[in-house]
């Protein structure tokens, strides 16, 4: 079931469980409300993990300019 999300694929966010940068790759599930999205994080030279998260997780990296 696929929930519409402010989340998009694709984009870079912050993951604030892990506390680093990953990128979306699609949203796999809703668990008790939550939607869970698979990332993608970067380990080192070109070695990747695939990681299931909540949208609660995922944080922006682009900063707006009220907060610059």
């Amino acid at each position: 079931m696929k929930v519409k999300s402010s989340i998009e694929r694709g984009a870079e966010y912050l993951c604030t469980k892990l506390g680093d940068v990953v990128t979306t790759i699609q949203q796999v599930a809703v668990v008790k409300g939550l939607v869970m999205w698979e990332v993608e994080r970067k380990l080192g030279a070109g070695i990747r993990k695939r990681l299931i998260v909540s949208e609660r997780s995922l944080v922006s990296t682009q900063m707006s300019p009220a907060g610059a």
